[in-house]
């Protein structure tokens, strides 16, 4: 007989507004160092998509910007936020790993494992708004949204 664990968070904040620097160094697998170094106001929650996206072609990559959250694109970062909430410091950034499974940075989400259906369904999130996904200069995938 074989058990299945549930799948553990992986990835954790170390500022109330950080979770962006923590998943875009999953996604793009850069040392964390790098992008506070890069982006001083992202421990703030402070760096905007559109500075996300350039920081990540500044670095190498082919960005990719699609409305919604998509579950069949991995890996990738999500914005989701609370059902109706416009208060822009109440969303946040979460990864979705090459399996499909979403890591939440937030220590609210530290006990709900990251395989859990209501994460990879994004279902604990009342807002799923866009998401990025990333592919190094060499590789190429379809334009869906193309930003830059």
């Amino acid at each position: 007989m074989l058990f299945k664990l549930p799948k553990e968070q992986r990835l954790a904040q170390k500022a109330e507004h950080d979770c962006g620097v923590v998943v875009f160094a999953e996604l793009a697998d850069v040392p964390e160092e790098d992008l506070r170094r890069d982006l001083p106001e992202a421990h703030l929650g402070r760096v905007t998509v559109q500075g996300w996206i350039e920081c990540l072609e500044g670095r190498g990559f082919h960005v990719y910007k699609y409305n919604g959250c998509p579950t069949d694109v991995v890996p990738c970062a999500h914005l989701v936020g609370p059902e109706q909430s416009y208060d822009l410091t109440q969303f946040h950034w979460v990864y979705r790993d090459a399996d499909g499974d979403v890591h939440d940075p937030s220590p609210v989400s530290r006990a709900m494992p990251a395989d859990d259906p209501r994460m990879r369904d994004l279902l604990l999130y009342g807002q799923r708004v866009l998401t990025i996904s990333l592919t190094a200069r060499h590789e190429r995938m379809g334009d869906p949204l193309r930003t830059g």
